[in-house]
């Protein structure tokens, strides 16, 4: 009885795998239009918190040149998180370009 159950049970998941696979593959261009876009949110954000490192070094050069040292630790701060963004960008592109090459290639619209 304990193969037969399990068995059942492997049979219902390979039934309910088979079709989350199917609602991945109708779903395709979707699917890789979504992770292109978050892909290049990673780009963006992280540039963008980069720029305000920037910005807080020049608003607050007074108030370093005062040994007040709050806002370089946030602009070391913006710019460590901006750097990881755009690490993770690089890293996620080059995982997924086969995916976003043949997306390209098809043209699936």
């Amino acid at each position: 009885m304990v193969g037969k159950e399990a068995g059942e049970s492997d049979v219902e998941k390979i039934t309910g795998l088979n079709e989350i696979f199917e609602d991945v593959i109708s779903d395709a261009s979707d699917l890789i239009k979504d992770l292109s876009w978050s892909v290049k949110t990673y780009l963006m954000f992280g540039l963008i918190m980069i720029l305000f490192g920037i910005s807080e070094i020049a608003y607050n050069a007074e108030v370093m040149q005062e040994r007040y040292y709050l806002p370089l630790i946030i602009a070391c701060t913006l710019f460590f998180a901006g750097a990881v963004q755009v690490y993770q960008y690089f890293k996620l592109s080059k995982k997924y370009s086969r995916l976003f090459k043949a997306q390209d290639e098809l043209r699936l619209d």
